[in-house]
């Protein structure tokens, strides 16, 4: 377990959940924990969150992002959070529908999956410690794990282009794979939510934001670095995803929500 603040990441215990959990973030928010400005970075991951104000809990899904999350002062409002960041694939393997439906969306867990949500809803409401919350969940979700849904062939696509940094394209993808072009985009848009080629550029992007927060930052440089034509195509296709030029992020990197993960970005409050 690790502990930062007043929030925990737990990592999943069970080994069959670790290709589909990266953690468990638990947060408990103190009044000005949280700025007007707080923004959450787009990445390719689902969520599954569950927040109590006090009265009761919020269950929610969230489906992988492709455009910045404005969040703001909302996590204040709650006396605790536990948001179970998933892989790309992990939504998917967990609800077995199609993630096209849910990218960039906010919706309530009831409505998706009630059975998924009585389950979490109870255990959140019984569980009187952290780690006895993580494992309730463990159980529950281990359950959805008994037999594999994701496709073989959208899970080495992943691990090809993750293992690129994103620098590659749908046709060298199908090549490898060994699958058509159509064929992959179906399964990332059923399987993750988004296609191929979105896909990758996603996992480009975080890959120069791990650049940005690590290293000393000459964009011209890293530019080349992550693969793309020239530092102009690079600060369009930056903006067009963050919503803001390479130098804004790096002057106002505190207004926004990156944790450094080596290919995936992580969902935290």
């Amino acid at each position: 377990m690790l502990e930062k603040d007043n929030q925990f990441n737990i990592f999943p215990s069970h080994f069959g959940l670790r290709k589909y959990i990266q953690y468990y973030n638990i947060v408990f928010p103190e009044k000005d924990t949280f700025l007007p400005q707080y923004t959450l970075m787009p990445n390719a991951c689902g969520t599954l969150s569950l927040a109590f104000d006090g009265n009761g809990v919020k269950a929610e899904l969230w489906g992988a992002s492709l455009t910045p999350i404005p969040l703001g002062r909302e996590p204040n409002r709650y006396h605790i959070l536990l948001l179970i960041q998933l892989s790309p694939y992990g939504l998917y393997q967990m609800i077995r529908q199609s993630q096209a439906e849910f990218a960039d969306k906010r919706l309530s867990l009831a409505d998706v999956d009630y059975e998924l949500y009585k389950l979490l809803h109870q255990a959140f409401v019984v569980s009187e410690t952290t780690g006895g919350l993580v494992n309730a969940c463990e159980k529950i979700l281990y359950q959805r794990m008994e037999k594999q849904a994701v496709s073989d062939a959208l899970l080495f696509a992943v691990a090809y282009i993750s293992g690129r940094h994103g620098q590659t394209q749908v046709q060298e993808v199908a090549r490898q794979s060994g699958y058509s072009e159509r064929h992959l985009n179906r399964l990332f848009l059923t399987q993750i939510g988004m296609n191929v080629k979105n896909y990758a550029r996603l996992i480009r992007f975080n890959y120069v934001l791990k650049q940005i927060q690590t290293s000393p930052c000459f964009f011209a440089a890293l530019s080349q670095q992550a693969g793309y034509f020239d530092q102009a195509h690079f600060d369009k296709d930056f903006k067009a995803i963050s919503g803001v030029t390479p130098q804004q992020y790096l002057e106002t990197m505190s207004d926004f929500y990156y944790d450094g993960t080596e290919i995936y970005p992580i969902i935290s409050l």
